[in-house]
């Protein structure tokens, strides 16, 4: 049916709690990439954060919906993407 959700990829690291923490820290040390910060809405794009080599800082976006966890845990919270450009149009 249009717009049906037919479920999530379970062979895929991110279809599992942790997984985006994983794909982070295996991106750093596949790429050699030093800093990393993860943008998200939801409490498994921030856990990404909080394991060790996983991303540096984590961006809470509620453009869509706010998720008080989320707001909270944040080291950065928008609910603009038009926020974060102009503070990134200065890097």
């Amino acid at each position: 049916a249009a717009g049906a959700f037919p479920g999530h990829a379970p062979a895929e690291p991110t279809s599992r709690a942790g997984g985006k923490a994983k794909v982070v820290a295996d991106l750093k040390a596949s790429r050699g990439y030093s800093t990393v910060v993860m943008i998200g809405d939801g409490a498994t794009d921030m856990e990404a954060r909080d394991v060790p080599g996983g991303a540096d800082a984590f961006i809470g976006f509620g453009g869509i919906q706010v998720r008080d966890k989320v707001k909270a845990g944040a080291d950065w919270f928008v609910t603009s993407f038009d926020e974060l450009m102009k503070a990134l149009a200065g890097c």
